[in-house]
């Protein structure tokens, strides 16, 4: 910047720049605008979904799974007798408390069992769960909807709680009774304590929770256990799996990614989807800010030749068009921030009526502080390399070649 030039003066040629150019710099404030808007827009609900999935389904559900391998011969018969329970449990238990990365494992017993309800009857399965470890396991007490207390409601020998889904199969609610019929011909009485729902149909349609003890004792099949369940202080380390090969060789280990394959990709895909989307606006909005400098400094040759013959450097002719470019890409940026916020809560509070997959109130919208910092830093990054071309050109327009021109 020249010497005998202050930043005041520079910033005062450029908003009369903008002035004089009113409808244009409207046109590319308004760029910027709907540009972050539709990033942020877009970001909330997209990353919204890809919460609500993880939350319903990895939260819900168990990190890893070790269950006992089947014999041939059972694995042939639809309707055992006898479960294939886990061996040498004490054992695994122990082996389970020294990995530093697991946060903590239940203990179920899980048996095929038919389901007979007043109106309707189903085959499905029983799951045979400790309260006390379980609740470790699921975050259950706020995912009930109908009954209170996860360790109370499965006090008595012939409480039973069901998925949502399951339950409006059933035709039941709380309170109702149920006969459960196993796989030995043995049958009881229940009473359905409690009714839940993780959000997604898969589980709430087949999952169900019964005392563990009760089973056992009806399968004639005493501290029987079919299946652990772990949660890994990190999700995404499962190395776990090779690990607890060797020392427990008779078991089958099962990730979540390998029992959420379709979910992991369809993440994946939206992330890939959504970030590309959503910056590839705002790179579009930037190239329309470039074609209105730029013709703004075709159309001030004549005022940038003057200025350069009366003392203004290069510098300060870019820094001018900078000024400019900041100006609409700031100004479009919190515009367009405070916009997709409340595009984003109009969303946020709209009915959603789905029960396909996703059993959900309203659409999922994540408010992260982040994406907003994002839209309008990369909103404003946009427009000030879309206006630095221009300004560079300008600053190279030879003041005498103009001026006889004129």
């Amino acid at each position: 910047m020249s010497k005998h030039i202050t930043a005041f003066t520079i910033i005062f040629i450029a908003f009369q720049y903008l002035r004089a150019r009113k409808k244009q710099s409207l046109l590319a404030t308004l760029g910027v605008t709907l540009g972050v808007t539709t990033f942020i827009v877009m970001i909330n609900f997209m990353t919204g979904v890809n919460d609500f999935l993880d939350d319903a389904v990895f939260n819900g559900s168990p990190d890893m799974i070790i269950s006992a391998k089947q014999n041939k011969s059972s694995s042939k018969q639809l309707f055992k007798t006898q479960i294939n329970s886990l061996t040498k449990i004490d054992k695994i238990d122990t082996f389970l408390t020294k990995q530093e990365n697991i946060q903590s494992f239940a203990h179920q017993i899980i048996s095929p069992a038919i389901l007979v309800s007043e109106n309707n009857q189903l085959p499905g399965s029983i799951n045979g769960v400790f309260p006390s470890s379980e609740k470790n396991m699921v975050d259950l007490e706020r995912r009930l909807i109908e009954g209170e207390g996860f360790d109370s409601l499965l006090e008595k020998d012939n409480a039973i709680l069901l998925g949502i889904s399951l339950a409006r199969k059933l035709q039941v609610s709380t309170g109702d009774h149920l006969k459960m019929i196993l796989p030995n011909g043995k049958n009881k009485r229940l009473q359905v304590a409690g009714i839940f729902s993780f959000g997604i149909t898969t589980i709430d349609n087949v999952r169900t929770y019964f005392p563990a003890r009760t089973l056992q004792n009806l399968l004639g099949q005493h501290d029987a256990i079919t299946h652990v369940h772990l949660k890994l202080k990190n999700r995404d380390d499962v190395g776990l799996k090779t690990e607890a090969s060797n020392p427990m060789n008779a078991v089958i280990i099962e990730d979540w990614k390998d029992a959420n394959k379709t979910i992991v990709i369809g993440n994946k895909v939206r992330d890939i989807l959504t970030w590309s989307v959503s910056f590839a606006l705002l790179l579009v909005a930037g190239f329309g800010i470039y074609n209105i400098l730029n013709s703004t400094v075709v159309q001030k040759r004549k005022d940038i030749a003057v200025l350069k013959t009366i003392g203004y450097a290069a510098n300060d002719i870019i820094f001018i068009f900078l000024v400019q470019s900041v100006s609409i890409g700031l100004l479009g940026a919190l515009f367009g921030a405070g916009l997709g916020y409340v595009i984003s809560y109009v969303i946020s509070t709209t009915p959603l009526d789905t029960t396909d997959f996703i059993i959900v109130d309203t659409y999922p919208i994540n408010f992260k502080l982040g994406y907003y910092i994002l839209g309008v830093v990369f909103g404003v990054a946009t427009t000030i390399l879309s206006g630095y071309f221009p300004s560079k050109k300008a600053s190279s327009v030879d003041p005498v070649t103009v001026i006889r021109g004129i």
